[in-house]
């Protein structure tokens, strides 16, 4: 409705005089909304709108739109609820997103394949909103349409040498008086017909690779053949479903499906790798193989000895077997390359007696005396079992507590004087 259109007596309803409905300031007020969509003309006592009421922007698709007013009346204070009722009017036409859709459809598809198009929207309700599609009439496609979705459904086959290209408009109208439509072309492009994808010699490659491989140490070639001729035959090769930490360590060559190292091969850090493989053929068809790579460990890391606990200095009076330290050895590396042989040097009262796991005990094996020794320097040696074996020494420092075990002793038996 246009602006100042009546909508109906207030006065009238209310069953007021004119001079009443002026003194008593009538007037309107509206909830939750800064516009105002109607006032009262106090000359006639009609409520006339004063702003375009657009139901789309009001409700969207809500299938009642309701505006409520507060009409206020003073002296006395009275309130009187209006609810206005905004009907549709057919004032959208349907649209599709997109002016022009592009699609890529083989000439190998079946008859009756179906293809999906995006719906046109009305932002009308009801008979107003989108009600039929047209399809223009062309040799190989009908239109299949049902309350969810809008179809092409391919009737006659494709053929590429014939026509590559079909151009089809699509119409969508809307069941307001008038009636508006909105349309669309649909632009297919015929593809020629890549009916074999590539074909791997095997689906699970299996490799072996020593740790520290220096890069382009090659790994494993896959291969894989496809029966077509031409773009259509011609594979290349790519890395697919490699994680994060992997994905600078192998590279391979797009045609010949060689596999290297590119990366640091630590087999401390990860002891297998497990990837697939893409092959795909000059139109885009895939197929898929899976790498595994065991990585072999070499003896590359030097056990490590840890002091964990030192009773230091040690009493000169303590019995023999008395632990005075704990060690612990560790190595990085695997079986043999970490098993490891624990010594001390000769020549001291101490020895090491092996415990729980890698942890070695360091105890004293005769009687101690700081007036002949009062400190030790005791090196231990741990060496693995790896060809060649890896050894690494830590030195403990160890003194000599004093005990009053020497009385005082005169340099002469008797003096004479």
């Amino acid at each position: 409705m246009k602006r100042e259109s009546v909508i109906g007596n207030i006065a009238k309803d209310l069953g007021l005089d004119l001079r009443t409905l002026s003194s008593r300031k009538a007037r309107v007020d509206f909830e939750g909304t800064r516009k105002r969509y109607c006032d009262i003309n106090l000359n006639t006592g009609d409520l006339i709108t004063s702003e375009r009421m657009d139901r789309e922007s009001l409700c969207g698709k809500k299938p009642s739109c309701v505006v409520k007013i507060d009409l206020v009346l003073e002296n006395p204070l009275e309130l009187q609820r209006v609810t206005l009722h905004v009907q549709d009017v057919n004032d959208n036409s349907p649209k599709f997103k997109k002016q022009l859709i592009e699609m890529e459809i083989s000439e190998s598809a079946d008859k009756g394949n179906r293809f999906s198009i995006e719906e046109a929207h009305d932002a009308d309700i009801g008979q107003n909103a989108v009600q039929r599609y047209s399809l223009q009439k062309n040799g190989n496609f009908i239109l299949a349409v049902d309350s969810n979705k809008v179809e092409l459904v391919l009737e006659n086959t494709l053929d590429r040498e014939k026509q590559k290209e079909i151009n089809l408009l699509l119409t969508a109208l809307d069941g307001g008086s008038p009636q508006r439509s909105g349309t669309v072309v649909i632009h297919v492009t015929v593809l020629d017909a890549n009916d074999n994808a590539p074909v791997f010699s095997q689906a699970v490659y299996k490799a072996s690779l020593p740790e520290n491989s220096p890069p382009d140490t090659k790994v494993i070639t896959v291969s894989a053949t496809d029966a077509d001729e031409g773009v259509n035959g011609d594979v290349t090769y790519d890395l697919s479903h490699v994680s994060d930490d992997d994905v600078n360590v192998f590279v391979i060559d797009a045609k010949t499906g060689e596999i290297k190292v590119s990366g640091l091969i630590d087999f401390e850090e990860s002891s297998s790798f497990e990837m697939r493989v893409e092959a795909k053929d000059g139109l885009g068809l895939t197929s898929y193989a899976k790498v595994i790579i065991d990585v072999t460990d070499m003896n590359d890391n030097a056990p490590v000895i840890y002091l964990k606990s030192l009773t230091n200095p040690i009493p000169e009076n303590v019995s023999p077997g008395t632990e005075v330290g704990i060690i612990n050895v560790q190595d990085r590396d695997s079986e043999n390359n970490r098993q490891v042989r624990c010594s001390i040097q000769q020549n001291v009262p101490f020895k090491l007696v092996p415990s729980i796991k890698n942890y070695y005990s360091l105890v004293t094996t005769g009687q101690l005396d700081r007036e002949v020794v009062s400190d030790y320097n005791i090196t231990i040696t741990a060496t693995d079992e790896g060809s060649p074996p890896l050894s690494s020494s830590k030195t403990v420092q160890l003194s000599v507590a004093d005990i009053n075990d020497n009385p005082p002793v005169f340099e002469e038996q008797s003096y004479s004087a």
